[in-house]
């Protein structure tokens, strides 16, 4: 009889060792590549959150003096050009010595400090320089009225008459204004009428000013003090220039009203400094209250590191290109002053904006056998339709003689 023969003890040994060893190779493949796959898609989040944040900026920065007098928007000022506008995103104002808001207001090193994070979460660490803040301002030149008519809110004056189309509104006081339902009716179509909250530029012969609208009613938009910009009921023997009542004070003349949007992007690490965000803030919050505030600051991207901004700026008196302030990477204008000195370059004169943004992952990744973060960072740089209204370009008919 054949004996019948098995594995020995040694085999089946030797054959569990191999298993083992394939199955530890095996798992530990499936592990890196779990952790590859990983960090992967972290980085590409991160990769994303910095895309949508950049696409905001670009798009509101792109818009930038975007219906606005070449000169900027008067605000209230003093007889020897002071003013004390509140500046949203900080609680400081504008430059005391400003008596225009220009299209592109720089910012430079007046935001808040950048804020990192340890791997295990607890500890957060704090950078050594304030972040980069913009505010942008454009008008809105899409408001139409509720009515079948299809007008726009600048169409037509306030009060005209003796024309073709008679406007019969009113607008004797800088506490409020009313508008006729024939020219203009109330609040206005579309997704965003006319409410509490918005800023109107008042227009006519003698210049500009800028109201807080703090409540609307029919016809009548209203601008109480106590708004949070600074703009409404000022002091007419403090702040005689840049004002409602300074266009009224010359005599009743035709003036158009224009809704204008005054955008700030700035980095907030404050609220939840273990995931600092960048916000974007559409004109001024905190009316009538925190509480129940008028637009509220909205996070656009999370997890971001820092925020800057640099400019291009053209000098008027060569506008060749050369730049006052570095090769096309001036922190600022050199001109925060009234009157500027006439080597001293403006807001006005900005061509162009350098931004830089940069973040990290939502939360550390396993790389070998540490724990660390994703970090990556966008810059691009944005044309400015143009804010100087500088001919760089001659003609036979422009060329000087």
């Amino acid at each position: 009889m054949k004996r019948e023969r098995g594995f020995t003890l040694i085999e089946m040994l030797t054959a569990m060792a191999i298993m083992l060893v394939i199955g530890a190779a095996a798992v530990t493949a499936l592990v890196q590549a779990q952790r590859v796959t990983q960090g992967v898609a972290m980085e590409a989040a991160t990769q994303e959150n910095l895309r949508a944040g950049m696409h905001f900026m670009v798009r509101d920065i792109t818009q930038a003096g975007e219906g606005l007098p070449p000169g900027g928007i008067s605000i209230p000022n003093s007889s020897s050009a002071v003013s004390a506008l509140n500046r949203p995103a900080t609680t400081t104002t504008f430059n005391s010595n400003y008596v225009v808001l220009s299209g592109i207001e720089p910012g430079s090193a007046i935001g808040q400090l950048a804020k990192g994070v340890t791997t295990t979460g607890t500890v957060i660490t704090t950078g050594a320089n304030p972040t980069d803040i913009i505010t942008v301002l454009y008008a809105d030149n899409s408001l139409v009225d509720s009515s079948a008519n299809k007008y726009y809110l600048n169409q037509y004056p306030i009060t005209q008459t003796g024309t073709s189309h008679n406007c019969a509104g009113t607008f004797t006081t800088a506490a409020s204004v009313t508008l006729d339902s024939t020219c203009f009716d109330m609040p206005g179509s579309g997704p965003t009428p006319i409410a509490p909250g918005n800023l109107m530029m008042f227009e006519n012969e003698y210049g500009t000013a800028l109201e807080y609208v703090t409540g609307v009613s029919g016809q009548t938009i209203s601008f109480a003090s106590g708004d949070p910009a600074g703009l409404n009921a000022v002091s007419a023997s403090s702040y005689p220039n840049g004002t409602a009542a300074a266009l009224l004070a010359n005599g009743s003349v035709p003036t158009t009203i224009t809704r204008v949007w005054m955008v700030t992007y700035y980095l907030d690490s404050t609220t939840n400094p273990t995931h600092p965000q960048l916000v974007r803030q559409v004109n001024y919050p905190g009316y009538p209250t925190t509480a129940t505030q008028t637009n509220a600051p909205q996070p656009i991207a999370d997890d971001i590191e820092d925020l800057g901004f640099t400019f291009d700026i053209i000098d008027s008196t060569a506008p060749s290109g050369t730049y006052p302030n570095g090769a096309g990477d001036a922190p600022q204008p050199a001109c925060w002053a009234h009157p500027c000195s006439s080597n001293s370059d403006t807001p006005q004169q900005i061509r162009a904006v350098n931004v830089y943004l940069a973040g990290r992952s939502e939360r550390p990744y396993q790389l070998g056998n540490a724990l660390t973060f994703f970090h990556n960072n966008l810059s691009t740089q944005v044309s400015i339709r143009s804010l100087a209204f500088t001919n760089q370009y001659n003609t036979s008919a422009t060329a000087p003689e």
